[in-house]
């Protein structure tokens, strides 16, 4: 039998925009239970007190268990799923604000980081659990889940205190190499990834140039000619094969873009290969 209760709070309090609570709940899962891949719009923390399952996100998977916690990302495609033998428990805590990416980056939970490991987890869910009962909230409901909000993110805090937390600049330069790592192999471009992260595309370009030292695209097409120079070297994968691997939209394109970078043409390149070996 599945069991959930969810809480709704006020969007209408007055004075305070760094953060809003948006929803608090409990859920026991039944065998299997699955969320489809799916975008939300907000921040939503889960924390696991018992049995375990799989969260996927940047074509990564997570096994996680009782005392992790997993975060839902805005704006980034997720899938989660229950163990079939070991259904999951979860709370969560759903929230928004101008100030909920700092405090996020302050518990050291980030898009290229989404979970961590707590115990006692029932430290987290003693702050939780009072907020899953409470239905459509009155604004002092509304008030209460927001100092309990502040309660759960400083014991995560506490809990991560000798981790050095990225700056906003760090961490969205991270986010972006962890895309292109990701995704350096398809068709995708500055605005693609500046629209994933949800930055203004000047702005993203300016902040990776400065930590980098190059630009996203030019960071791009090292990854990509770094990778070809491997198959070119290590493989017998035709060339229309690695520029599909690398990226490329055509065997041509590729090759022009090598020679220009690297100075010689593909063939030349796996020539040297052959006369070496």
């Amino acid at each position: 039998m599945e069991i959930k209760n969810i809480s709704y709070f006020r969007q209408d309090m007055p004075g305070n925009e760094s953060i809003k609570i948006l929803d608090s709940g409990y859920h026991e899962t039944i065998q299997g239970h699955y969320s489809s891949q799916t975008v939300v719009d907000h921040f939503v923390l889960h924390c696991i007190v018992s049995g375990k399952g799989i969260y996927q996100i940047h074509g990564k998977t997570y096994h996680l268990k009782a005392g992790d916690c997993f975060l839902l990302i805005p704006n980034v495609p997720i899938l989660y799923q229950s163990d079939v033998m070991e259904p999951w428990v979860y709370y969560w805590i759903g929230f928004e604000g101008i100030s909920a990416l700092q405090l996020i980056n302050l518990c050291n939970i980030v898009n290229i980081f989404p979970t961590l490991h707590y115990e006692p987890m029932e430290d987290l869910v003693s702050v939780i659990r009072p907020l899953t009962s409470l239905n459509t909230a009155s604004i002092s409901d509304s008030y209460m889940a927001l100092g309990q909000f502040y309660l759960l993110c400083s014991k995560l805090m506490q809990h991560n205190k000798k981790i050095k937390p990225l700056s906003c600049k760090e961490y969205y330069v991270k986010q972006v190499l962890f895309l292109i790592q990701d995704s350096y192999y398809k068709d995708i471009s500055v605005q693609d990834i500046s629209n994933t992260i949800g930055l203004d595309r000047t702005y993203l370009y300016r902040v990776f140039k400065e930590s980098v030292g190059i630009t996203i695209q030019q960071y791009i097409t090292n990854l990509r000619l770094k990778r070809a120079c491997h198959f070119l070297t290590d493989s017998n994968l035709s060339y229309s094969e690695i520029a599909y691997y690398c990226g490329y939209s055509s065997e041509q394109y590729f090759s022009m873009a090598f020679k220009k970078h690297i100075g010689v043409a593909p063939s030349v390149y796996r020539k040297r290969r052959d006369s070496t070996g």
